[in-house]
């Protein structure tokens, strides 16, 4: 999927981003921290920052060894409109005003989802069953 939303963005930004599959071939929870520790592995020398929404932010101190991951990366939120200031630094974008975990409760209650996705990921999600889509 996520290469899907790559398809959106400009060619130059494109060339900028690795899309990797660590995390869906791990069986089991799985944890940022040991995801940054693989991509460390792959790419010694690069920089990261982990990228979160204000949801996703708000409860990043109950992350699995969050203090730890903070030493490792960056962090910087997308503020969504209307929500609260983080304790990261933060970007604000022309956004919906939509969380991706009320997008996944839309989709498992068959609810239309198109004015908040894209119809290239929309048809992903349909084609694959994510979320209760089928």
């Amino acid at each position: 999927m996520c290469v899907l939303a790559l398809d959106d963005l400009d060619e130059s930004l494109q060339e900028k981003i690795s899309v990797v599959d660590l995390e869906v071939r791990r069986s089991g929870p799985t944890y940022a921290i040991e995801t940054i520790h693989q991509l460390r592995a792959f790419f010694p020398l690069d920089s990261y920052t982990l990228i979160l929404g204000t949801d996703a932010a708000s409860n990043f101190d109950k992350w699995h060894r969050s203090a730890d991951l903070k030493q490792l990366v960056d962090i910087l939120v997308v503020r969504r409109p209307g929500e609260s200031k983080s304790a990261f630094p933060e970007v604000n974008i022309s956004a919906l005003d939509i969380s991706a975990t009320q997008v996944r409760e839309l989709i498992e209650s068959k609810q239309d989802i198109s004015q908040y996705l894209s119809p290239s990921v929309s048809t992903y999600i349909k084609e694959r069953g994510l979320y209760g889509s089928k």
